[in-house]
């Protein structure tokens, strides 16, 4: 992976844009959340909150082909500075004391409507700028940098925070880090451009839908597509209760150690996904690894209330195991399709996710209103996973996924 950054200048630009960007919108989106379940105490406004965080993305479809037929780059640098400037005008203008709740939630509307088309972008950029076998690496790569400054940024959030946050400053270094994601994107070239007109077919804009579709359909990703589907409402039910689980857990500051956790989790698995990930059939990995990621998940929610370090032993194990099935599902996003169709699958993936995840966001509200203790619901959580990574593996087609390196890309010609 050293020889991935140090070779390779375009990829560097494009670590760092990502970094910066994955900083700025982390911050944003964690706190978000918790700023509204601490200033309203309510899980519907958490839900309500966390389905504007989501509802954009429903409409990721229509926005493939853009992204597959247009400078990539360019994108990227038109929404990162309209995500910097609503943050920055949350930070640094009296909108949010004067207006409210409103404002805040226009806020969340917006930014998510520039990442709808900044996340494709990103994603289909990448297989232009590395080879073929880097891209798992890549991936890995990103990630481990990216965590490591978020868990360096969560610490200093962690030290200065107590049980009032401070929610300007918090937002203020989210501004910031999309600044320097901007300046990244400056320097970024998309090479895809110089050969698309000779190399792409002119299609239509809906018969660039219908080829998406037509791929995914037929292809090996549809059948884990919808096993991420499934587990996606059961994901954000859990998500939009976890503020209250943490601060009955542990206290406010518990959100933020979790988060921590989290990242710690996102680097240990990027290193060992991004080492041995070419190793393993993917179809079999998976499958394990969703298994095992269900037990850790209700072994957390027994362990944490008794033997606190070992709870968070357990929470570190469940997360390395979700970031490492989120590499090998991206990694698979990119490396199978044509490279001019990358975007249309990725945002077609979008649309599925992002219905579910808005359901699951409502839902999330009603649920922690119901359910009289929140243990459950993470517990019902951990049973899932388990049920759908017993699923997939009965799937012939997922059972035959080879290893990384050996997936062969489909070429485009082959779908006409």
């Amino acid at each position: 992976m050293a020889k991935l950054f140090a070779s390779n200048g375009q990829f560097r630009l494009y670590m760092m844009y990502q970094i910066f960007s994955g900083l700025g919108g982390g911050i944003f989106s964690i706190f978000m959340l918790l700023s509204v379940h601490m200033l309203y105490g309510n899980p519907m406004y958490t839900g309500i909150a966390g389905f504007l965080m989501i509802a954009p993305f429903i409409f990721s479809l229509a926005v493939g082909p853009i992204v597959d037929r247009n400078n990539k780059v360019r994108i990227m640098k038109a929404t990162t500075f309209l995500e910097f400037g609503v943050l920055a005008m949350l930070t640094f203008t009296p909108l949010l004391e004067n207006l409210g709740a409103p404002f805040m939630l226009s806020v969340i509307f917006i930014y998510s409507l520039a990442a709808l088309f900044e996340a494709p972008s990103g994603t289909a950029l990448l297989p232009h700028i590395v080879k073929e076998d880097e891209i798992l690496q890549a991936n890995s790569l990103i990630q481990i940098a990216g965590l490591i400054g978020g868990i360096g940024i969560a610490i200093i959030l962690f030290s200065v925070m107590d049980d009032e946050m401070d929610l300007l400053f918090i937002f203020g270094i989210s501004t910031m880090f999309l600044a320097g994601a901007l300046v990244f994107a400056c320097f970024l070239r998309d090479p895809s451009t110089r050969k698309q007109s000779a190399e792409v077919p002119k299609h239509s804009y809906i018969a660039d839908l219908v080829d998406g579709m037509k791929f995914m359909r037929g292809s090996v990703l549809m059948y884990l597509m919808v096993m991420l589907i499934v587990m996606r409402v059961v994901v954000e039910i859990a998500s939009i209760n976890m503020p209250e689980f943490a601060e009955y857990h542990v206290g406010v500051q518990g959100y933020i150690i979790f988060s921590v956790v989290g990242m710690v989790g996102g680097i240990l698995a990027s290193s060992v996904i991004g080492t041995i990930g070419n190793k393993f059939k993917i179809g079999y990995l998976l499958a394990f690894m969703m298994v095992l990621r269900g037990i850790s998940r209700v072994a957390f929610v027994y362990i944490l209330p008794e033997h606190y370090h070992a709870g968070l032993a357990t929470l570190l194990l469940f997360t390395a195991l979700s970031s490492s099935i989120g590499i090998l599902y991206s990694s698979l996003e990119q490396k199978l399709p044509p490279k001019s169709m990358v975007g249309r699958i990725d945002t077609l993936t979008t649309t599925c996710f992002s219905l579910m995840g808005a359901l699951g966001a409502l839902l999330g509200g009603i649920v922690g209103r119901l359910v009289p203790n929140v243990d459950e619901i993470f517990i019902f959580q951990g049973y899932m996973y388990v049920v759908v990574g017993v699923l997939i593996i009965l799937i012939p087609a997922v059972r035959r996924i080879p290893k990384m390196n050996d997936i062969e890309r489909t070429d485009a010609d082959e779908l006409s």
